[in-house]
């Protein structure tokens, strides 16, 4: 699911976890509950399911760089299935390269404005879900506008689409960075204004842009750097759910802000989670500096 990690995963293992709101005198007799993720996209390679024990907003975060409290959240014997609704079913299998229950994309074909059923069956309780894959945004816009001092070259970076026109549709913005310098490659994301969170409400089929800057450092005449940008239309549960822990994020450590609950749609006992479609469109650019 590669591209998927570069839009929407990295904001996942950032701000995704279970974040709902929890009662402290009722922490101790808090019961367990199971945290199921995934999008899909039609230009996925992979389909994939996390399944977790889920995190309380109090408590030990859980880290991918402490491996022993991160696999002991981890489920690996759930029954997972993703079907369509003319009934073709695939079984995704568990891996333990990645945490991970995934299969071939191949395996059951993923299209624009096709419904699909999400089948978690855990721990004797069966979890069930749907979505539905949303339109591509046609193309993306971008004005760019270099300056360089003492200190290194600045770049801001405009990016403007049109919005889909006769639907609801929320966004995602993202922006990514490959600069080569002295036979080193160095990688990165770009923040924008928004946080990346855009939806038509100005009006339908509007023009919606997003900022962001990127600062490359010194470099010599004629180098140049890769620059991607991306957009998805994202089904609205995945925006809600992204954008609220986002803002708890971002609100962190203040105590006059309120956190937000993020929302989900997984049906089932003590079942939170997202099972969401989407689609990315992607532009890349070489700037010459």
């Amino acid at each position: 699911m590669k591209t998927l990690t570069t839009i929407l995963f990295l904001i996942l293992i950032v701000f995704s976890g279970c974040q709902k709101v929890v009662d402290a005198d009722k922490l101790l007799d808090a019961e367990e509950k199971v945290y199921i993720l995934s999008y899909i996209s039609p230009t996925d390679t992979l389909l994939t399911v996390s399944v977790s024990k889920a995190l309380p907003a109090i408590g030990t975060p859980l880290s991918y760089d402490d491996t022993e409290n991160y696999s002991s959240f981890i489920i690996e014997d759930a029954i997972v299935s993703i079907a369509d609704v003319e009934g073709n079913a695939v079984q995704l299998l568990y891996s333990n390269e990645n945490s991970t229950y995934s299969t071939n994309a191949e395996n059951l074909k993923i299209t624009e404005g096709s419904q699909y059923f999400l089948e978690v069956i855990t721990q004797g309780e069966t979890y069930t879900s749907s979505c539905k894959i949303p339109k591509k945004v046609a193309t993306i816009l971008e004005n760019l506008v270099v300056d360089r001092d003492e200190y290194g070259v600045y770049t801001d970076i405009d990016i403007s689409f049109k919005d889909i026109v006769g639907t609801t549709n929320f966004y995602i913005v993202g922006a990514k960075y490959e600069e080569t310098f002295e036979e080193e490659t160095y990688q990165g994301s770009l923040q924008f204004e928004t946080g990346g969170f855009l939806t038509d409400a100005i009006g339908d089929g509007a023009t919606l842009n997003d900022k962001t800057s990127a600062y490359t450092g010194s470099l010599e005449e004629g180098t140049s750097v890769k620059l991607t940008l991306q957009v998805a239309n994202v089904e609205e549960v995945i925006y809600q759910n992204l954008r609220a822990s986002y803002l708890n994020d971002d609100s962190d450590g203040n105590p006059f802000i309120e956190y937000s609950i993020a929302p989900d749609n997984i049906d089932g006992k003590n079942g939170v989670g997202v099972f969401g479609g989407y689609q990315l469109t992607e532009k890349i650019i070489e700037v010459q500096y």
